[in-house]
């Protein structure tokens, strides 16, 4: 079943690719997002971007599924891992994080664990990843407001976002998906400082999705 599973999420993620690739591209420096027409073609990505990325959607979105069991929450981490892509590519380029694609990540996954805690008369682990998000998200808050500029509201709502798809799997899934990521971040700050690199301009978001990436796979 998880090879069924790995084949149908990874072919998936092949046909996402070049969209993907579009909205990172299209994000502006600053403004409102939108999605660009004929997004499917890829444009205004070029052209090894777009594979680049439908590799990378592919690859993220066959190993996170199969790890997984077949359950109605799987097309939550589906999703997670595409738009994860999506949202690492845009904060490497623009710094931003999209609040839609965020809100997007809570809406799936709230939807596919709601589904699934009917189906399987479960609660449990619904509650678990909402108590999980809800504690990361003001933490982290109260952390950028006690320090300004070191965390945008973006990267405030994007680890609520990580820990509350975790949280779904367990408590310790959520917590060490949350380190490894910070853990990541820490060491490229370090080797940027070695650099002597402008440290305040490297975004958070790709390593939150490693980290969600990498717990996602050893947690199946």
């Amino acid at each position: 079943m998880n090879a069924v599973a790995a084949a149908v999420a990874g072919g998936a993620g092949i046909l996402v690719g070049p969209p993907v690739a579009a909205i990172v591209y299209a994000l502006p420096a600053s403004g409102p997002f939108s999605v660009p027409p004929r997004c499917w073609t890829g444009r205004p990505a070029p052209r090894r971007a777009i594979v680049l990325t439908s590799v990378l959607t592919s690859t993220t979105a066959a190993l996170g599924c199969s790890s997984l069991p077949l359950s109605l929450a799987q097309p939550a981490f589906w999703m997670f891992a595409v738009l994860g892509v999506a949202l690492a590519g845009m904060d490497l380029r623009r710094k931003r994080l999209p609040y839609a694609l965020t809100a997007t990540l809570y809406l799936a996954c709230t939807a596919g664990f709601i589904a699934e805690a009917f189906r399987s008369d479960d609660f449990g682990p619904l509650a678990r990843a909402s108590v999980t998000a809800v504690f990361v998200t003001a933490g982290m808050l109260a952390f950028a407001l006690a320090l300004p500029g070191q965390l945008g509201l973006g990267d405030v709502l994007f680890a609520g976002a990580v820990t509350f798809s975790l949280g779904w799997l367990s408590w310790q899934a959520a917590i060490v998906g949350l380190l490894a990521g910070l853990l990541i971040q820490g060491v490229v700050v370090l080797a940027a400082k070695v650099h002597r690199r402008d440290r305040a301009l490297l975004p958070l978001g790709p390593a939150l999705v490693i980290g969600w990436f990498l717990t996602v796979v050893l947690a199946g």
